[in-house]
Formats: structure tokens, sequence, C-alpha cells
């Protein structure tokens, strides 16, 4: 399959699975913290993250990476504007866990 393909096109070949539920995360970041600190945590405690005030943030479909966004205020509710989409598919995975590339028939 060609990724050369209109995009509309390319949405059409999706159409038997549209209504297919899928879950979209905006992930701020994400930080390890001990079972000390865990149970130390309060109304108002704060927790510092690595990422900058305005740095983008990753935006993923299930477990899958798409691509990055920054976070915007519109009416009082927080929403996203992406500003990257990665343009590689996820290798598929085999019914035994193993990726593999599906039009060249190659598990890894």
């Amino acid at each position: 399959m060609s990724n050369t393909a209109e995009p509309e096109v390319q949405l059409e070949l999706f159409e038997p699975i549209h209504k297919v539920p899928l879950t979209f995360r905006a992930e701020l970041d994400h930080r390890n913290i001990s079972v000390r600190e865990l149970l130390g945590l309060r109304v108002d405690s704060v927790l510092e993250l690595s990422k900058s005030a305005g740095e983008n943030i990753n935006l993923y479909a299930g477990e899958i990476l798409l691509g990055s966004g920054e976070i915007l205020v519109i009416d009082s509710s927080l929403a996203v504007r992406i500003t990257e989409l990665k343009d590689k598919r996820p290798d598929p995975v085999t019914h035994d866990g193993k990726t593999g590339d599906l039009e060249q028939g190659f598990i890894r």
C-alpha cells in the first residue's frame, strides 16, 4: 500500500472500523515517585514535572504515539492544538507478540 494516496482516499479504507472506540490521550508528563512520596501527598501538594511551561505534550491513540501538541484554554476548557504528527505507521504485531512488516511478509 502506498502512502502517496490522497488523505480522503486513505480514510475511506478505514470506513469499516470508523465506529470502533479508541482512547485518545494527551500526556502532560509523567514522573516516578516513591511510595513514601505517594503516602505524603495531601490536598495542595505540588508535584514538579520535568516539562517546562509551554513545552509540547505527547498525543497518543491507545499506546501509539501520534505526535505532539500544545495545551490551550478555550472558554475555560482545556484543548490541544496539534503541532506535529508522526508519519511512520507502527509495526504490526503478530499473534505471538512479534512485530513485522505485513507488506514484506517479514516478522522480526
